[in-house]
């Protein structure tokens, strides 16, 4: 039996706390449903290990940006807390686990789910990342059904997706199934969080900003957590040269696994300076002494 210590809210995601014991064996059932579970997922599903991860899933991108005039991005609304335990459970079935991983699999939805609401799921749980690839299954298959058929490209990342096309027809006759499997999942698309244009314009995806004839660049909402996330570090009351640190650390994970493809235009010292007007730090020369901003990514 999995046993619950607590639980809370945090950025609009439940988290809870497991006891030791659950959390021994939650690791061991994430192994093995792994591996029962592999044959089933769709390789178009990338962030389970082995699979890509984002940055294979940017450089796939990109790559689709080149070949396909028309591009679609979605991220699913709430997703870990829309999902339905009766489909996921039902989807579990098909996919053939163990009895012993379905009970397992049962415990950890309905325990947190304190209002019996049926639904929803905890965030930063060990199988939370395989429960969710396994629940857009269904769109997995629809959109690589339609792949031949209509010349178009998919490529998800948890509840992120790209849908590329070389004709707004056949990129509408891919949204029309897309939007059918969704409503039959009982899931819909996020209304901030979504594009639909063509691959010049340029998009969002993963972190990164993605044209079809430029290098990458970081996203707005990157560069908008990377500030927020430096105003929270200098109101603790970190010093200078430790705001540079974090920042050479976000720069490392920007082009991390993506050499070459990322742009340099400005480098660390645009950025640096940057978040430094923003934050209305001036750099003394007190500070020029001991700060050097330059910073070599090779």
């Amino acid at each position: 039996m999995l046993t619950l210590l607590n639980s809370w809210y945090e950025e609009d995601h439940k988290f809870v706390r497991w006891s030791p014991a659950s959390q021994a064996r939650l690791r061991e059932a994430k192994i093995s449903l792994g591996d029962q579970l592999k044959p089933f997922l769709s390789l178009r599903c990338k962030h389970i290990k082995g699979r890509g991860g984002a940055k294979g899933s940017v450089r796939f991108a990109q790559v689709m940006a080149r070949q396909y005039r028309y591009v679609a991005r979605f991220d699913i609304r709430h997703y870990y807390e829309s999902l339905n335990h009766e489909v996921l459970l039902r989807l579990l079935q098909e996919s053939g686990i163990t009895a012993e991983n379905m009970a397992l699999v049962n415990e950890y939805l309905s325990l947190p789910d304190t209002q019996r609401k049926g639904c929803g799921m905890v965030a930063g749980g060990s199988i939370s990342p395989l429960l969710g690839a396994v629940y857009l299954t269904p769109l997995d298959r629809a959109m690589e059904q339609l792949q031949p058929r209509h010349d178009i490209r998919y490529q998800r990342f948890m509840d992120d997706y790209l849908i590329f096309a070389p004709t707004r027809h056949k990129l509408k006759a891919a949204l029309r199934t897309m939007y059918r499997v969704l409503d039959q999942l009982k899931l819909c698309v996020h209304p901030d969080k979504r594009s639909i244009g063509t691959t010049h314009r340029g998009f969002d995806f993963l972190g990164y900003r993605i044209h079809s004839d430029r290098k990458l660049r970081p996203a707005r909402q990157s560069l908008n957590r990377l500030l927020v996330r430096s105003r929270r570090l200098y109101e603790q009351g970190v010093d200078i040269n430790r705001l540079r640190q974090y920042v050479q650390r976000w720069l490392i994970w920007l082009h991390s696994g993506l050499r070459g493809k990322v742009s340099q235009q400005g480098g660390f010292t645009r950025i640096f300076v940057y978040i430094l007007k923003q934050l209305n730090i001036t750099i003394t020369s007190t500070h020029s002494k001991n700060l050097s901003l330059d910073f070599d990514l090779r």
